[in-house]
């Protein structure tokens, strides 16, 4: 038994009790994720002095792309209620601003929890510039210019490979999934899976697993088969999507680190993972500072 917004659920023994601080210190907090907003919310519930630093103009993180994708809208609901428990506790939340190193050392903290995410990168593969490729949250957001016959590839195995391909099918596109895996959404709950290859499969979305992407060109994507190592082609594609694997984003931690500033990594910017394990270590965060 586990819940995403309240990690405590199954780990009462551990983290249902909430000690207050035997010193109030002030905790600073960079980034306005879920993980970030859970360890801000825990800190201040403790008695601490916190302040959360969020770049953007809206809290959230990847939280607020996932609710963009088809039966996903729920999903927005976890940085509703974390930001409803951040002022619950009195967080002080600062939006639009980016933090640096000069800025947090004239703040002077007793600690800063790195909630800074992860970004999409792209990989480096044959043809990719005679390809016409975009980025999966770039189909989410609604910003990307798709053509109508695509292509999307998934190293992920979660949401949003399972989120894009059906968006797009919505939208009129015939689309092939391929995943480097024995299945799309294989790190998600049976249920949840299953009822969302039920959805592909009534929009005609063609499946392809065990595929491992090596290159594209102007009309065809290469791949290879994973156990067998025979090719597999997709030919008259227009659009390529890529849900690629993520890139944490810890460049102000390399530059904090050593200063002597308390410093306490979570979530995506210590490995990019799923908004379970970031909330989580928001708690655990909350409770060591």
């Amino acid at each position: 038994i586990s819940c995403i917004q309240h990690p405590e659920t199954g780990r009462e023994l551990d983290y249902y009790d909430k000690p207050k601080a035997e010193t109030p210190r002030k905790v600073l907090v960079v980034g306005g994720g879920p993980g970030g907003m859970k360890a801000a919310a825990v800190a201040a519930e403790r008695g601490h002095n916190v302040t959360l630093l969020e770049k953007t103009t809206q809290m959230g993180g990847q939280a607020l792309i996932a609710q963009l994708l088809p039966g996903r809208a729920e999903f927005g609901g976890i940085a509703t209620n974390l930001a409803r428990e951040c002022e619950i506790h009195g967080v002080t939340i600062r939006k639009g601003v980016v933090a640096t190193r000069e800025l947090i050392e004239a703040e002077a903290p007793d600690a800063v929890i790195m909630a800074t995410g992860a970004v999409e990168q792209r990989p480096d593969l044959e043809g990719m510039d005679q390809a016409h490729v975009v980025d999966a949250w770039a189909v989410a957001k609604g910003t990307a210019n798709v053509g109508g016959k695509v292509v999307v590839y998934d190293w992920h195995a979660n949401w949003i490979g399972l989120g894009v391909a059906e968006k797009l099918a919505r939208d009129g596109c015939s689309v092939r999934l391929c995943v480097n895996g024995p299945m799309p959404g294989e790190h998600l709950p049976m249920m949840v899976r299953d009822g969302w290859m039920g959805q592909l499969h009534k929009f005609g979305v063609e499946v392809i697993p065990y595929a491992r992407l090596y290159g594209a060109d102007d009309s065809s994507v290469f791949m290879q088969h994973v156990t067998s190592g025979e090719p597999i082609i997709c030919d008259d594609v227009e659009t390529l999507v890529l849900a690629a694997p993520h890139k944490r984003e810890a460049g102000l931690w390399e530059e904090l680190f050593g200063t002597g500033i308390e410093l306490h990594l979570i979530g995506d910017a210590l490995a990019p993972r799923t908004a379970e394990e970031a909330v989580l270590e928001g708690l655990q965060a909350g409770f060591e500072v």
